[in-house]
């Protein structure tokens, strides 16, 4: 009886998914932090995870490693782990990042190089991503090579505007005679912080396949080192919220995201500071 209760969920799974693939994928950018302010990162400032989503924004200041996981809309076979390092070197920051999404029935995994740099105001980065998608059973599995770039400026002390390309040079997928398009998008944001109490981002993202999607957040600090956290997006519907704590030498942040159709998807990272 049990193992019939399994099939049954596994083939209700499946079915989920596949009805689901066309407009779901796994998560682009990483960290709860990000996730709660409604995956507006295009000019997130201090942001740890700047290497899955605006490169040009890695941290400089510290050395950092960092990991993460999502389980997305309640499901452990479409979870999110993702882990990361940079360091800081005499020719710019690098960093290095790992992430998985699935299980044995369909997964996809990125590893991901990335490498910053600055003149003046003005920030600039680049992350190479190899890509690799795998389906169960005889269904096949290919790779490909993915480039990001990304620009963030300080225009004055409150006001940061950040840009970034997911993609650039177009690449997809080649497995049982399929070409399948990796996700390519654009998108352009700005962050404002209010002396110390509280933050505001703001992002525009186009999807080559996509309508244009509006993403928000606002990060205010509660007490001491603990931060409250509100986001929302569109296209699709979501909202979100977390929580953030952290010292000199470590931090932990908690994240919910809820979907409009599909439910609750709960996150959280541990980040240590070296």
């Amino acid at each position: 009886m049990i193992r019939i209760r399994f099939i049954r969920y596994k083939i209700s799974f499946l079915f989920l998914f596949l009805g689901i693939s066309t407009t779901t994928y796994s998560q682009n950018s990483m960290g709860a932090r990000a996730l709660s302010l409604g995956k507006a990162t295009s000019a997130l400032i201090e942001d740890e995870w700047s290497l899955f989503s605006n490169p040009a924004l890695l941290n400089s200041e510290a050395n950092s490693l960092g990991f993460y996981g999502l389980r997305n809309y309640g499901f452990a076979e479409i979870t999110d782990m993702a882990a990361f390092g940079s360091a800081s070197t005499p020719f710019g920051i690098g960093a290095v990042g790992f992430h998985r999404y699935g299980d044995n029935l369909f997964s996809e995994t990125r590893v991901r190089l990335g490498y910053k740099n600055e003149w003046e105001q003005l920030h600039f980065g680049v992350a190479l991503n190899y890509n690799h998608i795998s389906f169960g059973g005889p269904y096949g599995s290919g790779g490909a090579f993915g480039l990001d770039v990304g620009i963030a400026a300080q225009v004055i002390d409150q006001l940061w505007l950040g840009a970034k390309a997911t993609n650039l040079n177009q690449p997809s997928y080649q497995f049982s005679g399929t070409d399948e398009d990796l996700q390519r998008e654009l998108s352009v944001g700005f962050s404002y912080s209010l002396e110390e109490t509280a933050l505001f981002v703001m992002d525009v993202v186009k999807d080559v396949r996509f309508p244009v999607s509006y993403r928000g957040g606002l990060e205010v600090n509660i007490i001491d080192e603990l931060k409250g956290r509100i986001g929302v997006t569109t296209e699709p519907l979501t909202y979100s919220f977390g929580l953030g704590y952290g010292k000199e030498l470590w931090a932990i942040n908690l994240a919910v995201q809820q979907h409009h159709l599909l439910g609750l998807s709960p996150g959280f990272d541990l980040l240590f500071k070296f």
